[in-house]
């Protein structure tokens, strides 16, 4: 088994650079949050399906870690599901960047695996080279980590290489923007938080939000 494994992961490149040219990252929304599915976050997994079909309809690429549960499996199932449905007619990609080793619940026959990595870390540093668009839903610390390295990849990047980043969820993001706002008042940041990141809640602005950067 675990040389099936090693075998898997050698013919897998480091990242394909077919998908890291600005055409390729325009098209692109990579969709992070919990990798599991919890009561509360029931109703975030319904806004990430309907905003992942919104999305694939408007001609984007959908970018996950392909977990099966929770907002990673609502993003990738709702991706899968919906791409014959694109009204550009162009064809839309179920993406994923996985990790080495595998966390068990990745459904790795229904998406285009573009890339891996040894950590967190590193995956979502190889998600900046692929997507232009990045949408947080609640997760984990995990989660956190990632948006917060996101968010400070825009505040040491000049402005046309910014990130689109959407934190969705006023509740759940609240804490998270007071911090980034103590960080402005206290001269650590050079601009307000709004200009780096946005928290959103509904499916249309988010959708909007993405087609009009």
């Amino acid at each position: 088994m675990k040389n099936l494994a090693v075998d898997f992961f050698k013919n897998i490149p480091q990242l394909n650079k077919d998908y890291t040219t600005p055409e390729m990252r325009k098209k692109a929304v990579v969709i992070l949050g919990s990798s599991r599915t919890t009561e509360p976050l029931l109703e975030y997994m319904q806004l990430c399906s309907e905003t992942t079909k919104e999305l694939v309809k408007n001609g984007f690429n959908i970018v996950t870690g392909c977990g099966s549960n929770g907002i990673m499996g609502a993003a990738y199932n709702a991706a899968k599901e919906n791409s014959a449905i694109n009204l550009k007619g162009k064809p839309i990609q179920n993406l994923a960047i996985i990790v080495n080793p595998l966390w068990g619940d990745e459904n790795l026959k229904d998406c285009i695996i573009i890339g891996k990595a040894s950590s967190e870390a590193e995956r979502i540093i190889k998600f900046t080279k692929v997507a232009d668009c990045f949408i947080f839903f609640p997760g984990g610390t995990t989660t956190l980590q990632e948006a917060a390295t996101i968010i400070r990849y825009n505040v040491h990047n000049e402005e046309n290489k910014f990130k689109k980043i959407i934190l969705v969820g006023k509740e759940y993001f609240d804490g998270m923007k007071k911090q980034y706002e103590t960080m402005a008042k206290m001269k650590f940041l050079k601009k307000v938080p709004d200009y780096f990141f946005k928290i959103l809640s509904e499916k249309n602005e988010i959708i909007n939000a993405i087609i009009k950067r």
